[in-house]
């Protein structure tokens, strides 16, 4: 992913779409993958509240999913972001 002043909203708007599509369509797998993304996205901005927000939230679907691996890489992503 690369983000600069040129492409930042244009690569949201991407990831946003994602999330709609794979949230109407029940892929909650690839729903949480889009909220690790779009937390990457906020933390390469340097929004760090919004990356903890949006990492929180892939965290809870990967639960969900009972995609453990996948939980625990992502607390500890999210431990680094406090």
């Amino acid at each position: 992913m690369r983000i600069d002043d040129e492409n930042s909203e244009e690569t949201e708007n991407w990831i946003i779409k994602a999330v709609a599509v794979d949230e109407q369509n029940g892929l909650k797998w690839h729903l949480a993958c889009d909220y690790a993304l779009y937390a990457e996205f906020f933390q390469r901005k340097g929004d760090l509240s919004q990356a903890r927000e949006k990492l929180g939230k892939s965290i809870d679907i990967f639960k969900k999913c009972g995609a453990d691996g996948w939980v625990e890489k992502y607390e500890k992503g999210l431990a680094s972001l406090q």
